[in-house]
């Protein structure tokens, strides 16, 4: 990739230009590491340490950023919503309704939810989080891995202005691993790797002229940087970066009749039919092409086009917040430092209030032959300290002890005010840490926490967003391993388990559900699915249960059953409403009756033509039948080329069937 961004293999000079940039953005990498310190209660320095512990007062642990930052990681699990797959034709709402199964088995099975979680944990304690949507190597493991990444292994493009990082150049991920298992997995580099290892000591890189260790060589002697970037002696690692990078391409696109627009493909008979008959507009573009390289140091081991289908990059980035001018992210606790800051200080105070001694003391008041003035000074605060006095002394109330009890109150005072600006500037009500609050009905407490989740509607729309980008590459990974592979899969429709069929081949030669041609995308529900907001619901639909009339309770009861945990209760469900005589909507079963006679039709259809064919086999003819079966062949091949061109312009291609 040139400077102009044309050529497709990266260059070395483009590589160590992305390595400058990265070196040159903004230092907020220390400040989220000091947010999260804050987090694990590393809020107290070593100088400060010392001086406690020289005063006599113990550790200071008074962490209250961590309850509070607790309480606000337990709103996401307590609204976390499920995917589903819905269609943009109505015709492909079959095709929605299975892979909304199979991407909710692949979330069970990758443990996404597990990661996203962990990724909004580090979005509000640091600013930001990573999510790698990719496929697993290892091949008796689940095929898909949803994994959270730490934030110190992600660099990217800093100009990037979109959240999705959608018009981002490149992205950067750094991870170290074990140098024999760098060698195994690139085995074709393995002799750069051992070489680059070992220092070049004893290698001939210019015997028999190996081009690519001279070259090897040569890129090495030049790179600015140090081998301990890259190379770990002591541990035995290397440290492997995985470039992903967009360069540019000239290609044409067809311009749909709907607007739409999509990719020409020289070799789809479909696009070319469409081109010929006139039914799509032709135009040349510039489009984004998504590579993929691996770098040792300056040793570039492969580069390739990258292999997901899709072209965005596999880590998906959680954002909390972003600062205007230099765009870096933060989280939750920047705000809270200060104040707990403040109540470390404080506490610190109070011990030094408590423990402090006012000593007024005359000339003559000690025996100075049994104590001085120094270790009565250093014994006066001990619960046993004893002081000699001179009974010969002119003033018999010449040795005076004072404590100031009285600021006491006031530092106290200013702690607990400390405690309650952390929650304020987290914008998280006393109520949502499960705090006694003046409210006494649950309305107005959960006014309270509904306050609380709007004044973090910012980060936790980000994460909803987020999450959807999370389900988009998993569903495009779900549908690639699914194209032309005949699939069925197995979906509730109320009570009863229904069977969705994919890439199913018919007789005419199309192909009924095909996963190429469908228009789906990832929403999320709307009603979170955690078992809190599902015993809320039984809670609520059981009051109203109690007060609707009895013939309403007969509707109503088996609805409440399905919310509960109760095991086979949609099978209960559906016997209470046998028992109670509640029949289906007479328009769904109108509709079902419809279904069935079209397919009874489109039997009975093939029936006749079965016997047609048969007929005409049987028939003497004047024509030669191989030359009439030729003819019908042609009048076939030149059908269906029609048909793919005019569903192209329909924006169906490959679904005849449901069209």
């Amino acid at each position: 990739m040139t400077e102009a961004g044309v050529t497709a293999d990266i260059s070395i000079e483009a590589y160590d230009k992305i390595c400058s940039e990265i070196r040159d953005q903004p230092k907020w990498r220390a400040d989220s590491d000091t947010d999260c310190d804050y987090y694990d209660g590393a809020q107290t320095s070593a100088e400060v340490i010392e001086r406690l512990k020289m005063a006599g007062i113990p550790p200071q642990d008074s962490n209250l950023i961590k309850p509070t930052i607790n309480a606000v990681l337990g709103l996401e699990a307590r609204s976390r919503t499920d995917y589903r797959v819905t269609a943009d034709d109505e015709s492909q709402g079959e095709i929605a309704e299975g892979l909304s199964a199979k991407i909710k088995e692949a979330e069970t099975e990758s443990r996404a939810d597990r990661a996203m979680s962990d990724a909004y944990s580090g979005m509000i304690r640091a600013g930001i989080g990573w999510v790698e949507i990719s496929r697993e190597f290892d091949a008796l493991k689940y095929p898909y891995r949803v994994r959270e990444v730490h934030r110190n292994e992600i660099y990217w493009d800093w100009s990037s202005r979109e959240p999705d990082l959608s018009d981002a150049r490149y992205l950067r991920r750094d991870k170290w691993i074990d140098r024999l298992q760098a060698a195994l997995i690139f085995p074709d580099r393995a002799e750069i790797i051992a070489n680059s290892w070992k220092g070049w000591n004893g290698t001939d890189v210019y015997e028999g002229y190996d081009s690519g260790l001279a070259r090897a060589y040569e890129i090495e002697q030049t790179w600015s940087r140090n081998q301990e970037d890259y190379l770990n002696q002591n541990s035995g690692m290397v440290r492997l970066s995985e470039l992903w990078y967009r360069h540019f391409e000239d290609a044409y696109v067809l311009v749909l009749p709907d607007g739409k627009v999509i990719e020409y493909s020289e070799d789809n008979p479909y696009h070319q039919a469409a081109v010929a008959q006139g039914l799509v507009q032709v135009q040349k573009s510039v489009l984004t092409r998504m590579r993929v390289s691996i770098w040792l140091g300056p040793h570039k081991l492969m580069d390739v086009p990258s292999p997901l289908p899709h072209s965005d990059f596999p880590y998906v980035p959680f954002w909390c917040f972003r600062k205007d001018r230099s765009r870096a992210p933060y989280g939750l606790i920047r705000d809270m430092r200060g104040p707990q800051d403040q109540i470390i200080d404080l506490d610190i105070l109070l011990y030094e209030v408590l423990n402090s001694v006012k000593v007024e003391v005359d000339n003559d008041a000690l025996d100075l032959s049994q104590n001085s003035y120094q270790e009565v000074a250093n014994n006066i605060s001990s619960l046993r300290s004893m002081t000699i006095l001179n009974s010969q002394r002119r003033n018999a109330s010449g040795f005076r002890v004072m404590r100031e009890h009285q600021l006491a109150a006031q530092v106290f005072q200013l702690v607990q005010e400390r405690k309650r600006r952390i929650e304020e500037v987290g914008g998280i009500y006393r109520t949502m840490l499960g705090a006694h609050t003046s409210a006494s009905s649950g309305v107005a407490i959960n006014s309270l926490v509904e306050q609380g989740s709007t004044v973090l509607a910012e980060p936790n729309d980000n994460f909803r967003h987020a999450r959807r980008l999370v389900g988009q590459q998993l569903l495009a990974l779900i549908k690639e391993d699914m194209i032309g592979r005949p699939a069925q899969i197995t979906v509730q429709q109320g009570n009863k388990p229904k069977v969705v069929y994919f890439n199913r081949q018919l007789d005419d030669g199309l192909v009924h559900n095909d996963i190429a041609s469908a228009m789906v995308k990832v929403v999320l529900e709307d009603i979170p699915a955690t078992p809190t907001f599902r015993a809320q619901q039984l809670q609520a639909m059981s009051q109203i249960v109690q007060a609707a009339p009895p013939q309403f309770q007969a509707v109503l009861y088996p609805v409440m059953l399905e919310l509960s945990n109760v095991p086979n209760r949609h099978e209960l469900a559906y016997q209470l409403r046998q028992v109670a005589g509640i029949r289906d909507n007479p328009q769904l079963q109108a509709m079902r009756q419809m279904i069935q006679e079209a397919q009874e039709q489109i039997g009975e259809l093939q029936q006749r033509l079965r016997e047609a064919e048969q007929q005409l086999k049987d028939k003497s003819c004047e024509l030669d039948l191989e030359e009439r079966m030729q003819a019908h062949k042609e009048d076939m091949d030149d059908a269906k080329l029609r048909l793919g061109a005019e569903r192209i312009a329909d924006c169906h291609i490959g679904n005849a069937l449901s069209a």
